[in-house]
């Protein structure tokens, strides 16, 4: 090593695949919108995700679907969506969102305790692009 290069060790870990049905640069993305590195919140980040959707609504919809009978599938479009999300957050959770490029969302679900203690877990209106698109 010559005088002018910096002694840096550098250690690669291989990091686990993101979550499934997550882009491939996931923790990227959360890491960038949350404008954190650190790995408690990540992991709570990480433990909050729900999927990527068309919307915020789009997930909504899909939650209470899972939970109504095959003849009531009509009733969350017939909904206000603010108020359907006014309903389902109740206080108790709070949905979040990072953009995606092509205009859908990555959704988080965290605990509204959990979201007013930490003021990174905030919605994140930023669009962010990585090498693969899902």
């Amino acid at each position: 090593m010559s005088d002018t290069d910096p002694d840096i060790e550098v250690v690669e870990t291989e990091a686990p695949p993101p979550p499934v049905g997550a882009p491939p640069c996931f923790r990227e993305m959360v890491a960038l919108a949350l404008k954190t590195t650190d790995t408690a919140v990540l992991d709570a980040a990480e433990q909050d995700y729900r999927g990527v959707f068309g919307s915020i609504d789009d997930f909504i919809s899909n939650q209470l679907g899972e939970h109504l009978p095959a003849h009531l599938q009509w009733l969350p479009a017939c909904c206000d969506p603010e108020t359907l999300r006014i309903g389902y957050e109740r206080g108790l959770v709070k949905l979040w969102t990072i953009g995606l490029a092509n205009g859908r969302v990555i959704v988080f679900e965290s605990l509204r305790e959990r979201v007013t203690n930490k003021a990174d877990a905030r919605r994140a209106d930023e669009k962010y692009t990585c090498d693969a698109e899902e």
